[in-house]
């Protein structure tokens, strides 16, 4: 049983290492849950990003937290995550130059209403599986054959809507489990697996009320056992487990919401001050974002530096390769706009929870409808980590004030069927370019998913 968890250990790490930490999927061994890179360290300098998002789409509504794996073996992070009143969740594989194909045979086509996925190797046959959790549907399981298909493997899990889903072992039998946030009043609860596609549910010590909107697995105390933090409707919380499959909270100093329920929605786990613990990131509409420290059975803030915001999807990782925990939220710091005013801000840690704003990095800061999920990798193999970020408001703009979005329309009267169209003036062109750029960074992009490859400038 030692040598199948130590396979089992070293595979969720190899996960890990690739998936970021948005929703850290490690092995209860990992005394880090933060992103790492996957190549030879790059020299430090200023940050820079690209965007590398060719094959991704551009036209969906994801409420969605966003994971990477790899799905085909090809040693390059892959990509997963949940549209919103559209077509089911999705997978897309990388080819390692930022180029994306969609890999999702076998996935549902159905309308489904957003949540989460995790990757892991479910059946131990080598090849990556997907957990996705629906907030209407519930959790469902499939079976990858590394080439990019998926047969389904749910029996024993939930039809209750779920809004997240990570994945570790929690009695240390080398099989993988899963954990889920209910969508309604359903709580948070832990399934066993057997490593062959069959789930028991096992929620001893975890409370099966209220509601969440993110969930984490990581070894949080260093013990050698996987415990859960879950961004909760009674705030952040955190279960540490026994080994055994069961439970105790361990939640002191963590706050509550100033509003009964008032959305937490994402929660990533990291060694922020280098003592080998696990601390936690979390998002939400108010105050925003906030970092607790683990500290010695307790949780204590540290959030100089970090604004006020509407903050929904975060992640921690080295973003320069200092050796410090650095944090990426999706989401605004302009609190008076509704529209198209969110953005991606990078945090620089400085190892001891103090964090500054790097706003030199090239990621739109502003000029994006509302953001979601968010996730690092190193797509490219390059030593740098990468971000991921889904956008999409729960209804598209078209629906949100209730009417259609109107036209810019000139009030010339109709064109008849036959007319030629006019030629545009090129001097017009030029002062439209110009008042463009006037108006600042590019307003909407959509329902898009977005890719920036990372690079440190020596």
């Amino acid at each position: 049983m030692m040598e199948s968890r130590a396979r089992f250990l070293c595979a969720l790490v190899a996960i890990g290492l690739m998936a970021g930490c948005h929703k850290v999927k490690p092995a209860a061994s990992t005394l880090s849950a933060e992103a790492k890179s996957t190549a030879a360290p790059v020299a430090k300098g200023p940050l820079t990003y690209e965007m590398a998002r060719e094959g991704l789409p551009g036209n969906k509504i994801w409420k969605s937290q966003i994971t990477f794996g790899d799905v085909n073996g090809d040693g390059f992070p892959d990509l997963g995550l949940v549209s919103r009143l559209a077509d089911g969740p999705y997978v897309y594989i990388n080819d390692g130059n930022g180029h994306w194909k969609d890999a999702s045979e076998g996935l549902p086509r159905e309308t489904f209403c957003g949540g989460g996925v995790a990757f892991a190797d479910v059946n131990r046959d080598g090849k990556m599986d997907i957990a996705i959790a629906d907030h209407c549907k519930g959790v469902y399981v499939y079976l990858g054959d590394g080439a990019g298909h998926w047969k389904l493997s749910s029996s024993g899990l939930p039809t209750i809507g779920c809004e997240d889903v990570a994945i570790g072992d929690f009695n240390n039998d080398g099989c993988p489990d899963l954990v889920v946030v209910a969508a309604q009043e359903e709580g948070v609860r832990a399934f066993q697996g057997d490593c062959k596609g069959t789930w028991r549910e096992h929620s001893d010590g975890l409370p099966l009320t209220e509601w969440g909107n993110a969930v984490a697995v990581g070894d949080i105390d260093g013990d050698g056992n996987a415990d859960i933090a879950a961004a909760y409707a009674l705030g952040p919380r955190v279960w540490l487990g026994n080994g055994k499959g069961s439970f105790k909270e361990t939640s002191e100093g963590l706050p509550a919401p100033d509003v009964h329920g008032l959305y937490m929605f994402g929660i990533a786990l990291g060694d922020i001050n280098g003592d080998g613990k696990l601390d936690i990131a979390v998002s939400s509409a108010i105050p925003g974002i906030e970092v607790f420290l683990w500290d010695n059975g307790k949780w204590r803030a540290s959030n100089n530096g970090l604004p006020p915001m509407n903050a929904l999807g975060v992640a921690l990782g080295d973003l320069n390769n200092d050796g410090k925990m650095d944090l990426v939220v999706a989401g605004k710091t302009n609190l008076e706009e509704i529209g198209g005013v969110y953005g991606v801000f990078p945090f620089l840690g400085d190892g001891q929870g103090n964090w500054s704003l790097d706003d030199t990095t090239g990621l739109p800061t502003t000029g994006r409808e509302r953001t979601w999920g968010a996730g690092l990798a190193d797509v490219n193999r390059d030593g740098v980590l990468d971000i991921g970020v889904a956008f999409g408001d729960v209804l598209s703009p078209t629906y949100r004030s209730g009417k259609k979005k109107e036209m810019d329309v000139k009030a010339e009267g109709k064109k008849k069927k036959g007319d030629k169209a006019e030629k545009a003036d090129p001097a017009e062109k030029d002062a439209k370019a110009a008042e463009a750029k006037d108006r600042g960074p590019e307003r909407g992009r959509f329902g898009e998913i977005d890719v920036w490859l990372g690079h440190i400038n020596k």
